[in-house]
């Protein structure tokens, strides 16, 4: 069986809303071989079946039955992290290389495809920060973006689901021109603060007016953490994706006080230290190596 592995990914980063993207070292594992018949091992009761994003997005890729056992979930659901993008980016992935039949940019753009959008996609495949947008011609464009190594990267998670489309739901239909000129002023920015590591810089681009004010109403006790958080270390924290998941950017880890704050809230909030992470791999003579 051939061995995959994609990371959970962080979307928007504050003001870089569908588009900006940062994989975390929390990580999908799947092994997968050919097989006359759909073989689904170890997926959650509710996944267990053909409406699985895996098997959706292998289907879609063009092929039909295949083997998979699902080794390690590491990216919880319906918590903004970029569960479904890596469920998709696993299934094409499994096709392409059962079949060794797609390039690249056809890998990444069924991917964004299916997710309406790429801002998770793209570091799912390619790994730490990233950037993409859809061309004049409907073809979707990423780069990856340079990182300073300073940075701490914490994930505040609540016990508690939001579905990407009530998170859509609640936001404006349409935003003021100031608002759309001053979100794109604080994206370039913000995407400067996390090159330089100018931690000043990156409190003042991080501040958003498109989704996280409208979001924010879904996630219980979410400026209770949001205060504990960055008083407590120097840095920004913002909604990872659609929510629930929370990102933590700072200079230094949360100390013992914070987290056991945040952790006494009624939500049972998980705190996780991660890392900026690799794209999507492969094992091969027992080594991780990156598959596109």
């Amino acid at each position: 069986m051939i061995k995959i592995r994609v990371p959970a990914t962080s979307a928007n980063l504050g003001p870089g809303f569908d588009c900006l993207g940062l994989a975390l070292s929390a990580y999908n594992t799947f092994s997968v071989e050919k097989s006359d018949e759909l073989i689904l091992e170890g997926f959650e009761e509710r996944f267990s079946n053909e409406n699985n994003m895996f098997v959706r997005a292998y289907r879609r890729a063009g092929g039909t039955n295949l083997h998979v056992r699902f080794e390690e979930c590491g990216i919880p659901v319906s918590r903004g992290l970029g569960s479904s993008a890596a469920m998709t980016s696993a299934g094409i992935l499994a096709y392409h290389l059962l079949n060794k039949s797609m390039s690249r940019q056809e890998v990444f753009m069924l991917a964004g495809e299916m997710e309406g959008h790429p801002d998770n996609a793209a570091p799912c495949l390619f790994g730490g920060l990233t950037a993409c947008l859809k061309d004049s011609s409907g073809s979707y464009v990423f780069r990856r973006l340079p990182l300073h190594e300073k940075w701490h990267f914490t994930v505040l998670i609540p016990d508690l689901e939001v579905r990407t489309d009530e998170a859509r739901k609640i936001l404006p239909a349409s935003y003021s021109r100031s608002d759309a000129a001053g979100t794109a002023a604080h994206a370039i920015l913000m995407c400067e603060a996390l090159r330089t590591g100018d931690t000043a810089l990156l409190k003042q681009a991080a501040v958003d007016v498109i989704h996280e004010p409208y979001r924010k109403k879904l996630i219980p006790h979410f400026d209770t953490v949001k205060t504990i958080a960055e008083e407590a270390v120097n840095g920004v924290m913002t909604i990872s994706g659609s929510g629930s998941a929370c990102l933590l950017i700072s200079d230094s880890p949360l100390d013992e006080k914070a987290v056991r704050l945040i952790r006494e809230l009624p939500e049972n909030w998980r705190v996780e230290c991660l890392h900026t992470a690799e794209g999507a791999q492969m094992t091969e003579d027992g080594t991780w190596k990156a598959i596109i």
